[in-house]
């Protein structure tokens, strides 16, 4: 479908969630483009992470500046902010390149156009990287060996696997999605039966995510994760985008799971009460989020202020038993993380791709959402 709105395509649902409604252009149907630069994005997908610097140094100082996104589909908008983001991450992060603080006009100029566009920050986003990163359709609760990535930085095995563990917990957004609705119009009328289905499919949607998780050990290999995947994820402060006006001055907080929407949805549904800080925090990683995102979080907040005010018993205990599946995946996830960043006695990594202090981060990510269950579970 030509020229689709971009909010219309991350529109939350039932059926996709907070995926993408339509499979994104993939890098091969990119070299089909009438645009000869998004031809040569398309070519150099597959093959970036295998290129040496001096070969991408020749391909960017003489890659045309003709996509408009205008004429482009959404799901075409996607696959340009992805190859170029991929691109762009070599360009800043690379050793030959890294010191220029800077990305060439060739590559600034349609990151920036692109991203602004969709209205998301041009770098590389979990929107990009993970929840638009797939090549055919994603049903509710796809496990990862039936999905098919399109890109990623390092073009390893390991990567793409990485991705879709994480883009296979997500594919169970659409039943969160739906279980908000139903929340929202229970609560509206006092519905406790349906209250309850409904908080007890998020608790369900939390353990899927649990299930999943660990398969990412099956074909992630620890040093390739160290060492030709993570990075590429970094932040960075003060990239300068040439031929964009002004020349403007670019950071980024950095590509990591804390801009999942899906768990963002659930704690906030579930009436997770946290810290001044861990709010900030999480506010910001959710800025790289798209903006009809943006206000489905709101909104999942706003509903978890008013579940937080039922205090019939059954409800509660629904809640409550939801908040422990929540801090089950927490733990899950936090020992996953421990096992890739400190795999040997040699390697001790303290902050994550997100610029946090991880282990502090996800302990009161944990200890928070305990809080808030202890608490429910003293009212009976």
């Amino acid at each position: 479908m030509k020229n689709r709105p971009t909010a219309t395509l991350w529109e939350p649902n039932k059926v996709t969630g907070l995926l993408p409604s339509e499979v994104p252009t993939t890098p091969i149907e990119l070299t089909s483009s009438k645009f000869a630069s998004l031809r040569i994005i398309g070519e150099l997908a597959p093959k970036l992470g295998s290129m040496s610097a001096q070969e991408l140094e020749k391909i960017v100082a003489t890659l045309p500046d003709d996509a408009n996104p205008k004429v482009m589909s959404a799901p075409g908008c996607e696959a340009v902010i992805r190859g170029y983001a991929n691109l762009a991450a070599h360009l800043i992060h690379r050793p030959h390149f890294s010191h220029l603080q800077s990305l060439p006009a060739t590559v600034a100029r349609p990151l920036w156009y692109f991203s602004k566009h969709v209205k998301r920050p041009p770098t590389l986003t979990y929107a990009s990287y993970t929840l638009a990163n797939f090549t055919s359709p994603v049903r509710q609760r796809t496990l990862p060996t039936e999905l098919h990535i399109a890109q990623t930085p390092s073009g390893t095995v390991d990567e793409e696997w990485f991705v879709a563990v994480h883009l296979s917990a997500e594919s169970a957004s659409g039943e969160v999605v739906e279980a908000l609705s139903a929340i929202d119009r229970a609560i509206k009328e006092h519905d406790h039966t349906t209250l309850i289905y409904a908080i007890e499919t998020i608790e369900s949607c939390a353990a899927f995510a649990t299930e999943v998780m660990p398969m990412v050990r099956e074909y992630l290999r620890p040093d390739v994760f160290l060492n030709k995947i993570r990075p590429y994820l970094y932040g960075y402060d003060n990239i300068c985008f040439h031929g964009v006006h002004g020349n403007p001055l670019v950071s980024y907080i950095g590509e990591t799971g804390a801009q999942s929407g899906m768990i963002r949805a659930i704690d906030s549904a579930l009436g997770v009460h946290h810290s001044e800080s861990i709010s900030a925090s999480m506010d910001r990683f959710l800025l790289c989020a798209p903006q009809t995102h943006q206000d489905f979080f709101k909104y999942a907040l706003e509903l978890g202020q008013q579940l937080d005010q039922v205090k019939y018993p059954a409800v509660q205990n629904a809640r409550r038993s939801a908040l422990q599946a929540l801090s089950e995946f927490r733990s899950t996830h936090y020992e996953i993380v421990k096992y890739y960043l400190s795999y040997t006695e040699k390697i001790k990594v303290e902050t994550g791709t997100g610029g946090t202090r991880f282990g502090i981060w996800l302990q009161q990510m944990i200890d928070e959402t305990d809080a808030t269950m202890h608490k429910i579970g003293k009212l009976y």
